[in-house]
């Protein structure tokens, strides 16, 4: 970020609009809890994020490969800062019916794919190929350190102000991403190809990311039911309470951040070993999380199960990035992104299914078996195993 002042401005923004992203979850969990207390509601709200951009995000890709991604992520935070402040509006004037909140989480759901595709988009044109990895590892910073200290002072905004208010300062930090976009510069854009596929077939033209992208949803699929299992493990096999559980999270999103800075080592090894061993590392450590005997062995579990997922995305980016042609990278990343979205909230739709018939534990080890599997599987395809080339 030293050497290249584009890329500082984004990271910065970003990271601001990720602490406000951290601040409307913990905020609008807070208010559908208090205000229904049901777990219902914060899942239909979470569903309500993430399955527009199924719908979105492959559209929004294809328009981004055509024309300039400025315009288009500015049109987004913006219409999601003011989206975001209807909330507190409509709760102080007296008008905020449940609906209301899930149409808006709707319609923020479907705008976010271009940004986050946009970013990634952008990358490759404001560094050098061989500083992909650190690029995308300090983007990646930007999802994962607001996941450390952004609960612990939405906690203090949300006592202080009220779970409402303090969505206004997500609404804030999208007008700082914007300043940071808005700075961006303009980036090469060729005409379509004549052979350019339709949306979805793409993954048919790029058969290695398209696999891939399948490994991924199913990391994510997997580890879903960890979400919906863990707080009753935690009071269950564990015998501790909330605050447990929040270390337990906050270990993993300490691992995470460490972990991410390894990136540019494991960026020697063929990315695609390097993502199925990924896999097949968090599934052991998730063995020993099931069977950790006190909430001790489990922090040391997570903690190093973080270290172990932290470097993922941006080798998975940077490894996209390579083997997609820059032409093409809108319409991929919007694909990628509207397979991936849903995969987590799906994943805890099962988990909290299969909490009805089997135990928290049981949950765990079956979210365990699922990554070692896939990480078998994965190192076994002769095409993952190869060098990507650069």
């Amino acid at each position: 970020m030293r050497r290249h002042p584009a890329l500082r401005r984004l990271w910065i923004g970003a990271m601001i609009s990720g602490l406000g992203d951290t601040f409307t979850w913990m905020a609008l969990t807070w208010y559908l809890v208090e205000r229904t207390k049901s777990g219902a509601a914060v899942g239909t709200m979470l569903l309500c994020f993430s399955l527009p951009t199924v719908f979105t995000g492959a559209l929004i890709g294809k328009w981004l490969d055509r024309r300039q991604p400025r315009p288009l992520m500015i049109a987004d935070n913006l219409a999601r800062a003011v989206l975001i402040g209807l909330i507190p509006l409509l709760d102080r004037l007296g008008w905020l019916p449940l609906i209301m909140v899930y149409v808006i989480s709707a319609l923020m759901g479907a705008l976010s794919p271009a940004t986050r595709v946009g970013t990634r988009l952008l990358t490759p044109f404001l560094v050098k190929d061989d500083e992909l990895e650190s690029a995308n590892a300090a983007l990646a910073l930007t999802e994962q350190l607001p996941g450390v200290v952004g609960p612990a002072l939405a906690g203090v905004a949300i006592a202080a102000w009220g779970a409402t208010q303090t969505l206004l300062l997500d609404a804030i930090s999208f007008l700082a991403l914007i300043g940071a976009i808005a700075t961006m510069p303009n980036i090469a854009r060729e005409a379509p190809q004549e052979d350019a596929p339709k949306t979805w077939t793409i993954l048919r033209r790029y058969p290695m990311a398209a696999l891939v992208t399948i490994l991924s949803f199913v990391f994510f699929f997997a580890y879903g039911p960890t979400e919906a299992a863990l707080p009753i493990f935690v009071k269950e096999h564990l015998h501790s309470d909330a605050a447990g559980m929040g270390m337990l999270w906050s270990a993993v999103g300490i691992g995470g951040t460490l972990g991410s800075f390894s990136t540019g080592w494991l960026s020697r090894y063929p990315a695609g070993r390097t993502m199925a061993c990924i896999a097949l590392l968090w599934g052991l450590f998730q063995l020993g999380m099931a069977f950790a005997p006190s909430l001790g062995y489990a922090l040391a579990a997570f903690f190093f199960g973080g270290i172990v997922w932290g470097p993922y995305m941006a080798i998975e980016t940077s490894f996209l990035q390579r083997t997609v042609d820059k032409s093409e990278h809108g319409t991929f990343f919007g694909v990628h992104t509207a397979l991936l979205a849903p995969s987590m909230p799906l994943g805890a739709a099962l988990g909290g299914a299969l909490l009805l018939r089997i135990s928290p534990q049981q949950v765990l080890l079956s979210v365990a078996l699922a990554c070692l599997l896939g990480g078998i599987v994965a190192l076994c395809i002769p095409g993952l195993r190869q060098r990507e080339v650069r």
